[in-house]
């Protein structure tokens, strides 16, 4: 699946429930001894797409890569990230030999696409869809940071071996151990909240600067206000301008409902 198709569904999974998305597609969430299948978001989205589970390490879905990331609600009722993002396994032979444009975590960042879900509980009784973001490096600076963090963690396996590397390396990307047991020698990269954070707000920031200023319809009056309006301007910002419905009606709910069900017939949906 081409990753312009993928974002157009994604963006129509925004607040449905994944424990729902997961049963229609039976993927296991609990086993019989209730031991969690730690994947099962990411199955889940997977499948709603229509593709085959994929845990090898290059990109997934061909030309990006699918990346399902839990937030928990604080008690400010704000959203906030659960844990940090696994990005790729590290090889630390390949990244003595390669500088970060060359490097497998370059390329891995380049083609991320991440979707946000509530963590209501640990039971995981629901979680829905909070958001879907095309990973950028729209900043020149953090480009740079995450380039930092990568050199930085080269130079100490350089230097000292892997052994040496340690999680308090980088700002926005670290390395530490990866696997089952305490015991386990296997590392991977990982983005810290903070480069993730910095994605979403990026992305958020784009949108209030790109937002309509066009009044709702008769049809839809006050519907500004209201509480899904948040997640609709996410969609019709990121979606392509031919399947918006940009232009075709002042108010932006017309305009997603027309858009949005022409780009459905033109998949053959």
């Amino acid at each position: 699946m081409e990753k312009e198709e993928a974002m157009v569904a994604l963006y129509a999974l925004v607040g449905q429930d994944l424990r729902q998305v997961a049963e229609e597609h039976e993927i296991t969430v609990w086993t019989d001894k209730r031991k969690m299948n730690k994947g099962w978001a990411g199955h889940a989205v997977e499948r709603y797409l229509g593709l085959k589970l994929n845990s090898s390490r290059g990109p997934n879905l061909g030309s990006w890569e699918l990346k399902v990331v839990p937030m928990i609600m604080e008690g400010d009722g704000k959203f906030a990230l659960k844990e940090t993002m696994a990005i790729g396994m590290l090889d630390a032979v390949e990244v003595r030999q390669k500088g970060f444009y060359d490097s497998h975590l370059y390329t891995k960042l380049r083609r991320l696409v991440i979707v946000t879900r509530h963590r209501v509980d640990a039971d995981e009784s629901t979680s829905p869809v909070l958001g879907v973001y095309d990973f950028q490096f729209d900043g020149r600076m953090l480009l740079e940071d995450v380039r930092k963090d990568y050199e930085d963690i080269r130079k100490v396996i350089r230097e000292h071996g892997i052994v040496g590397v340690h999680s308090g390396i980088g700002k926005y990307v670290q390395s530490r151990t990866k696997g089952k047991g305490h015991g386990s020698k296997t590392r991977a990269f990982y983005a810290k909240k903070e480069l993730i954070n910095e994605i979403i707000q990026s992305q958020r920031g784009a949108k209030r600067t790109r937002r309509r200023r066009n009044p709702d319809c008769s049809e839809h009056a006050g519907a500004t206000n209201s509480a899904n309006r948040e997640s609709l301007d996410m969609i019709m910002i990121r979606m392509p301008a031919n399947q918006s419905g940009a232009g075709r009606h002042k108010c932006v709910y017309c305009a997603y409902q027309a858009g949005y069900a022409d780009a459905l017939a033109e998949l053959g949906r």
